[in-house]
């Protein structure tokens, strides 16, 4: 096993702060002045702010659940000798791609995913009839993990060239000398 990851962590909490702490801070802040536990005299409209954090909090109720879904359900491990997608909390669905039939890695990022997230999307095509694209989505760190894949599948070009090459010589024909005998 050489690299196990999720979803990236900065995507992660990027996302989470901004989808669910960001609304409940406005609604406890307008429950609170609602109630009267503390005073806004210079703007009380403020605490109808709590309205819009309220609704917030109910819209992006399906996106922030899905985003703790997928750090808890997605697992991407590469070992020496493939590449494993693991899918699922309670049913598991596991996607397995050998290193040797990796034929490209493409790394895709806009500039929130490289700059503040740290995160992007690893697109790896596969050999075979139809060239499966596989798409690894909110990764952290691609240009790593890219990277690790491309060592990999290298090494394991070289080692299965360097063993071809001793095959060919042990089924090459030897060469045929003749030894003077000496009488």
């Amino acid at each position: 096993m050489f690299f196990v990851t999720s979803i990236g962590k900065q995507y992660f909490w990027v996302n989470l702060f901004i989808l669910l702490f960001i609304p409940l801070v406005l609604t406890y802040y307008a429950i609170f002045a609602f109630f009267g536990f503390f005073e806004l005299t210079t703007a009380p409209w403020l605490k109808f702010v709590g309205i819009a954090g309220f609704l917030l909090l109910l819209y992006d109720t399906p996106k922030y659940s899905h985003l703790i879904r997928m750090r808890q359900s997605y697992t991407y491990a590469l070992t020496s000798r493939r590449f494993l997608i693991i899918r699922g909390i309670f049913s598991r669905k596991i996607v397995s791609a050998p290193l040797p039939a990796i034929m490209h890695v493409t790394v895709e990022q806009n500039i929130f995913q490289r700059f503040l997230f740290n995160s992007g999307h690893l697109v790896i095509i596969t050999a075979g009839f139809d060239q499966r694209e596989i798409v690894i989505e909110n990764v952290g760190d691609p240009l790593k993990f890219k990277i690790m894949i491309e060592e990999l599948t290298e090494k394991l070009e070289s080692d299965r060239g360097s063993k071809e090459d001793r095959e060919d010589e042990e089924d090459s024909p030897k060469e045929f000398r003749l030894r003077s005998l000496s009488t």
